[in-house]
């Protein structure tokens, strides 16, 4: 299957920052056949948004995971969680000018953006995290699009069968754990499902995840021929529907 190819001689390359035909930002490659969706500057995955990632991490889906294993009340372990999305909100405010604006987002973090149904001030919060995560960090924006071929309420098969998004999620989830080769990207994976599937036990949030999935063309969301390119490159099992690795 086609990848990337620079990365097997080469630390980097020179590359060319421009946009697409929608006005999103993208990298031409010297000597790749494909662009790159999007435009990960360093300073920020090394400087602010790490701090951010490291802090969700640690305070958010950590802290609600220990909390389980002691024993502690779901609904009290879901609160303490919501009370933690403020303090994300304060240190997502350090990164207000950093982060790219809507018209210049990638499609798929775009369509998100546009999809997020109005909601509090933690909603907001949530919306500016995700999407400013995904533009800038691809390893995890690869990894949110690679599920929507077994996540996606807007098929016709999820129509037509009646699916419930909350069990698809948690099954989409449980494959992208075993699409992972590194062994710690396996224990995050697993992770960020076990908070993901507790959070979603809170009605107002259920209700919130509920409008986003019927608000989204989920079809914007799914891996371009250009993302796949570049996500070969990683350590994933990328192709898992067609091959055995």
């Amino acid at each position: 299957m086609p990848q990337v190819q620079y990365w097997k001689t080469k630390e980097s390359v020179a590359a060319k920052v421009t946009t697409n035909s929608d006005g999103a930002l993208i990298m031409k490659l010297d000597g790749e056949d494909e662009a790159f969706p999007g435009f990960p500057r360093g300073y920020l995955l090394f400087g602010t948004l790490s701090k951010l990632k490291h802090r969700i991490k640690k305070d958010l889906f950590n802290a609600s995971w220990w909390a389980l294993e002691s024993g502690t009340d779901r609904k009290i372990v879901i609160k303490r969680g919501k009370r933690i999305i403020d303090k994300i909100g304060r240190l997502l405010e350090k990164s207000k000018y950093d982060m790219v604006p809507p018209e210049k987002m990638i499609r798929a973090v775009k369509e998100i953006w546009r999809a997020w149904p109005a909601g509090g001030h933690r909603s907001q919060i949530i919306k500016e995290a995700l999407t400013y995560i995904m533009q800038e960090d691809d390893g995890y924006r690869f990894r949110m699009q690679w599920i929507i071929q077994i996540f996606n309420p807007s098929a016709w098969w999820f129509k037509l069968l009646f699916r419930n998004p909350i069990k698809d999620l948690d099954i989409a989830l449980q494959e992208l754990e075993h699409a992972e080769i590194i062994g710690d990207m396996k224990l995050k994976i697993r992770l960020f499902r076990r908070i993901i599937m507790l959070a979603l036990e809170d009605e107002r949030i259920k209700e919130q995840f509920l409008k986003l999935c019927k608000e989204v063309n989920w079809n914007k969301l799914k891996l371009s021929k250009a993302d796949k390119f570049h996500f070969r490159g990683k350590w994933f099992r990328v192709d898992l529907d067609k091959f055995e690795y």
